[in-house]
């Protein structure tokens, strides 16, 4: 539990560093979008650093969220087709990071769930 705390703190990092660099680039809508996600992944932290399993299951379907939105996402394409190296590597950092919750959080639910060995 405390490795899926620290990458939900470390994916709030990248949320703000996000939201830096995209403030004047983006459209209105599309700002209030990403500070809705980082509020989410905010949330989503200060409930799983209190104990409440719910910023865990929190975390969990932001990070599907972030997946679904970002990966096909023509723009986050471009970024590692014209070398863009920061923006490729919040990208590609930012997807790892949710690809690996997901993983790290299911394996978890998967083991606390199994019936117990005893005879």
């Amino acid at each position: 539990m405390r490795f899926l705390r620290l990458l939900l703190l470390i994916s709030c990092f990248l949320g703000f560093l996000l939201v830096y660099m995209a403030w004047s680039i983006v459209p209105p809508w599309l700002l209030g979008a990403l500070l809705s996600g980082l509020a989410g992944f905010v949330a989503a932290t200060a409930l799983a650093y209190r104990g409440k399993a719910v910023g865990y299951w929190l975390g969990f379907i932001l990070a599907l969220v972030v997946l679904a939105v970002s990966i096909p996402a023509p723009a986050h394409i471009q970024f590692l087709l014209h070398g863009m190296f920061l923006q490729s590597t919040v990208f590609v950092a930012g997807n790892m990071l949710q690809i690996l919750y997901i993983a790290l959080f299911v394996k978890h639910i998967l083991l606390k769930r199994r019936p117990s060995q005893r005879l």
